[in-house]
């Protein structure tokens, strides 16, 4: 039975700010690890992860040799990774490409282009696999066809690694999804959406929970309250911001507000709340106008009503 391999990551650190701290990864052979972040941390990651042993680096942008037709690309890299080129009809039908093997590269879509660089990922023997927005941009049919090729890898017992900007793209295969920001490496509890009338026990000792519900297509995503930067309500619609991105939540202000005030946040308008955590700056604007700035990558503002100041000044105690 293969073991867990355990990575440590070192912290990114850009003109004296620590853009993300060091984090720990325990790789289970035969998962999926979502790391949801933003581009340039994604991008630094993948130059980490390129220089670690054992592990083999995908990246999306990575060049075809376009003047050559589906077959022959197979063929050379079959040969560059000492595999039998009678391979070649079952990766072009894994790959869904076996209409396409006489075309060239240089006539493919977007999709069976990406579909054709993940054939290095599928040919590499390194126990560990970081893969670089494998989903981005391109069509249903691919993405489907991409994950069918991740779960032979998972098959394999390979120790699989995605990174990306969009939450949706992990939810599709991912075992377990993490978010790294500033702060470092957060576990998401994405659940699939279940029924909402489950039935009750008759009686039942009444249950706290600190996590916030938010709904992403058909996921649950559960929030602990530090993660959260802000929450804000516009026409009854109510979002929940994190690491600028927002999650719709069927809880109103007024019940977020009683379950996050003990958390250290804050109604600073009738449409807004406020993690004081993240709060850098109270920018005065006028005599009777104020904002709070976070302390984000996004420069974030939120207003902060007049007759909120006061009540914040004696929290902070300033």
């Amino acid at each position: 039975m293969e073991r867990n391999i355990n990575i440590d990551v070192d912290p990114y650190i850009e003109g004296g700010n620590v853009i993300y701290p060091s984090f720990h990864l325990s790789l289970q052979p035969g998962t999926i690890i979502g790391i949801y972040t933003d581009v340039s941390k994604i991008h630094t990651l993948m130059q980490w992860f390129m220089k670690q042993k054992d592990t083999f680096t995908y990246f999306r942008e990575s060049a075809l040799y376009e003047r050559l037709t589906v077959r022959e690309h197979l063929q050379f890299f079959l040969k560059l990774f000492h595999h039998s080129t009678r391979e070649i009809e079952n990766l072009l039908k894994l790959l869904s490409l076996t209409e396409q093997k006489n075309t060239k590269i240089n006539n493919l879509s977007t999709g069976e282009k990406q579909r054709l660089k993940l054939l290095t990922t599928y040919l590499h023997q390194s126990p560990i696999q970081v893969l670089e927005e494998p989903f981005q941009n391109i069509d249903d049919f691919s993405k489907q066809n991409i994950q069918k090729l991740l779960k032979r890898l998972v098959e394999q017992q390979k120790n699989i690694i995605l990174l990306s900007n969009n939450l949706e793209d992990l939810m599709i295969i991912s075992t377990v999804i993490h978010r790294l920001d500033g702060t470092g490496l957060h576990t998401l509890d994405v659940k699939e959406d279940e029924l909402e009338h489950t039935p009750q026990p008759f009686e039942s000792a009444p249950i706290r929970l600190d996590k916030i519900p938010t709904k992403k297509n058909d996921k649950i995503i559960l929030f602990n309250p530090p993660e959260i930067d802000y929450i804000e309500s516009v026409d009854g619609v109510v979002s929940v911001f994190v690491a600028g991105e927002a999650y719709p939540c069927s809880l109103s202000l007024n019940e977020l507000e009683q379950k996050l005030t003990p958390f250290g946040f804050f109604r600073s308008h009738r449409s807004y709340i406020v993690n004081l955590q993240k709060v850098r700056e109270i920018i005065t604007w006028t005599r009777n106008s104020y904002s709070l700035a976070l302390n984000s990558t996004e420069k974030t503002v939120v207003p902060l009503s007049k007759n909120k100041l006061a009540d914040l000044k004696e929290i902070l105690g300033i």
